[in-house]
């Protein structure tokens, strides 16, 4: 009996063992609040490319997928004998340049999806904000390419002035539904375009319309 005992512990403690080691081999990604982040007209490759690594490994949230090589691409490293992304992201789309294929990839990503991954990738400019996202690119191209993001890039990507700007925390305490209200239950009332002291019109069946 003692034999029979002594191999179900040995098999649970080697499945635990197993498991450990998985998990371990799981890239760990910290989760931040998304900060906004400001780029002068000024910002320098260097500081595009550090800003970017931190984006991508931080509140991008990049290497979940992309740090494993099996449910994405792995980005950082060899990818089947490609290099790294820096060097084969211009290759992957004729006629598209490094800079343009990482772009679509982050804002279009199902209109290339490399053979042998599915298209789980998702719309990260609607999560970043325009400085983000470019920061990311430029993180990407330094991985073995050349940097060609600019400030100029940055710019035209940004939404029209009073638009919401994604990947960044508002810090308004104001209410965002109904009267100004946090609560969402808190209902709409449209203004009235009955002139002040009339009575309300009648439908033929006797309700206010």
């Amino acid at each position: 009996m003692w034999v029979t005992n002594a191999k179900i512990v040995g098999i649970v403690l080697g499945t635990l063992a197993l498991y450990t080691l998985i998990a371990n081999k799981i890239p760990q990604v910290q989760s931040e609040v998304p900060q906004a982040l400001t780029l002068g007209a000024n910002v320098t490759p260097e500081q595009l490319v550090a800003a970017g690594e931190k984006v991508f490994n931080g509140i991008g949230g990049c290497p979940t997928c992309h740090g494993l090589g099996t449910r994405a691409p792995n980005l950082l490293t060899d990818e089947k004998g490609t290099g790294p992304i820096g060097v084969r992201c211009a290759k992957r789309e004729p006629g598209k340049s490094c800079k343009q294929y990482l772009y679509e990839s982050l804002d279009n990503p199902t209109a290339y999806v490399v053979s042998g991954y599915q298209p789980i990738m998702p719309v990260m400019t609607k999560q970043l904000s325009p400085e983000q996202v470019w920061s990311v690119i430029a993180f990407l191209e330094s991985q073995g390419g050349t940097v060609d993001v600019t400030a100029d890039d940055i710019a035209k990507s940004k939404p029209a002035a009073g638009a919401p700007t994604p990947g960044a925390s508002s810090g308004s305490t104001g209410g965002a539904f109904a009267g100004g209200s946090t609560d969402p239950k808190t209902p709409t009332r449209r203004p009235s375009s009955r002139p002040p002291g009339a009575s309300p019109a009648t439908s033929s069946t006797g309700r206010a319309r």
